[in-house]
């Protein structure tokens, strides 16, 4: 259980566990400032992470850009034909089982 006595100083938790006989006391002189930083923490840590992420998609999407020039360098005018513009969407795909050809 957790008591809290608030004053003009800042807080006194009182924790107390369960079937314990002893007693904590913590003094925290601005509970306030206490969250902001955790919070602050927190997100950095966050922001941290998402930085790297995008490091490792930016890295991705320049390998596959590469890999892209290289396949249409090398690729015949038949394939290049074949392929859909730059911007463009490809069409959709049709779903179950396809029709035979005759």
């Amino acid at each position: 259980m957790i008591d809290v006595v608030q004053s003009k100083d800042g807080c006194l938790y009182e924790i107390t566990r369960k079937g314990a006989k002893d007693t904590c006391y913590v003094v925290v002189p601005n509970p306030e400032d206490l969250v902001k930083s955790h919070l602050m923490f927190a997100v950095r840590e966050e922001v941290e992470v998402l930085k790297e992420r995008i490091a490792e998609l930016m890295e991705r999407i320049n390998q596959l850009e590469v890999e892209n020039t290289y396949l249409r360098a090398h690729a015949s005018q038949d394939t290049l034909a074949q392929l859909p513009a730059v911007g463009t969407k490809p069409p959709p795909q049709p779903q179950g089982p396809q029709p035979p050809v005759s």
